[in-house]
């Protein structure tokens, strides 16, 4: 079996050829495509042109997206197991935005478990991603992979989330920087009717049937360079757990909460423990940081490689 990594993750088995969430053109010939959710960074517009596997959801951001959908298509949901050929597939809940998913592969009596990015955490707008015992090889993602991000209680940051869009939004406006698709669906539902939504976020929220307000005092923009340019601006990003980023960001006027809508290092680390896999390949994000902490553990973890035969 060869599983590689080339702008989407490859597997090579037993006569089947298929690829999870290409974000560049699908190289070679492929009998499916896994996608795991909408963003960007996990599928491009080359799907147009291949058999695709998603969730409902994430058919309906695509289409918002790129103004068409594949074809040649599979809409699944978390709780499915489909047949393809001589491969089967299951389907469960990843926990990063509305309509991710993770995929159970078993093809040539190997079972390999793609997380996608996840979130092992439930939020407003998605449930917590489900677990497995022992898949044979689990292919993760480490986007927060580092000791040095651990998120707050996630209810702590709602009420911090709120209590700052309450204090600020009687004076001047404000406006929430979230990625369109994800983050902003969460922060909508959170805020309910008093938050507006700029265009690029409106699309999205209109395609899953989340509600968008109609309120002035309070939108949700798509970046920080959206925002209304006498409003108060706040950021929502993992990212701001970094209380340097933080601080670099209030001085340019934009104040960062850590909202995120992946694992933070130890939600990765015991999901790792929990699935128990025979092998791990860590494909994005903290890749080799990850890799190293995790053999540390006594975990036989390896960054994905460009090529590798297992």
């Amino acid at each position: 079996m060869n599983i590689y990594f080339a702008g989407g993750i490859y597997v090579e088995a037993k006569g089947v050829r298929f690829v999870v969430d290409p974000y560049k053109p699908v190289k070679g010939r492929v009998d499916f495509v896994l996608v795991t959710h909408g963003h960007s960074d996990h599928v491009s517009r080359h799907v147009l042109r291949q058999f695709v596997v998603a969730s409902e959801e994430t058919f309906k951001a695509l289409a918002a997206r790129l103004g068409a959908l594949p074809p040649r298509r599979i809409a699944t949901a978390p709780g499915k197991v489909l047949e393809i050929g001589d491969v089967q597939v299951a389907v469960l809940e990843a926990g990063h935005i509305i309509g991710s998913v993770m995929y159970l592969v078993e093809v040539g009596g190997v079972q390999i478990l793609f997380t996608g990015d996840f979130n092992t955490v439930g939020s407003i707008a998605t449930d917590a991603a489900d677990s497995i015992e022992r898949p044979d090889i689990l292919v993760m993602e480490a986007t927060y992979g580092d000791s040095n991000y651990v998120f707050p209680n996630r209810a702590e940051i709602y009420h911090h989330l709120l209590e700052t869009v309450e204090k600020y939004m009687g004076e001047r406006g404000v406006a929430i920087s979230a990625y369109p698709l994800g983050k902003a669906q969460e922060v909508a539902k959170l805020l309910g009717h008093r938050a507006s939504a700029h265009p690029e976020v409106a699309k999205y929220n209109k395609a899953l049937g989340v509600a968008t307000g109609g309120g002035s005092d309070v939108v949700i923009v798509p970046s920080v360079k959206k925002a209304p340019s006498n409003y108060v601006k706040i950021e929502v990003s993992g990212w701001y757990i970094d209380k340097y980023i933080r601080q670099r960001a209030e001085s340019e006027g934009v104040l960062g909460i850590p909202l995120s809508d992946h694992s933070d290092f130890i939600e990765l680390v015991n999901f790792v423990e929990r699935t128990s896999p025979r092998l791990v390949y860590v494909a994005y994000g903290f890749v080799e940081r990850f890799s190293r902490h995790l053999k540390r553990r006594g975990v036989r973890a390896y960054p994905i490689p460009t090529s590798t035969l297992f």
